[in-house]
């Protein structure tokens, strides 16, 4: 082979190595990012599970309060139909 063709080669190798290192860094910075995002990721499911534990607490609160609201409404109309009928 001559010298030309050998520097030519050479060359190619070298832009090859270069190349591939490039990517090495490029996946590198993908996975850090990667990671990131999988925290991020991780933080705002535990943040959206806690939400809806608190969501899930009001809601049997106020079904709870509902359900007292109804009651009481049923025994005072119970209570004015008992007066209306023993003043008639």
């Amino acid at each position: 082979m001559d010298d030309e063709r050998l520097n030519r080669m050479e060359d190619m190798l070298s832009q090859l190595v270069t190349m591939v290192g490039n990517l090495n860094t490029n996946q590198q910075s993908m996975e850090q990012r990667l990671d990131r995002l999988e925290q991020r990721f991780d933080s705002m499911e535990k943040k959206s599970e806690e939400r809806h534990s608190e969501l899930l607490e009001r809601f049997k609160a106020l079904e709870a309060d509902q359900d007292f609201i109804w009651e009481k409404t049923v025994r005072n109309e119970r209570d004015i139909a008992t007066l209306k009928n023993k003043s008639n």
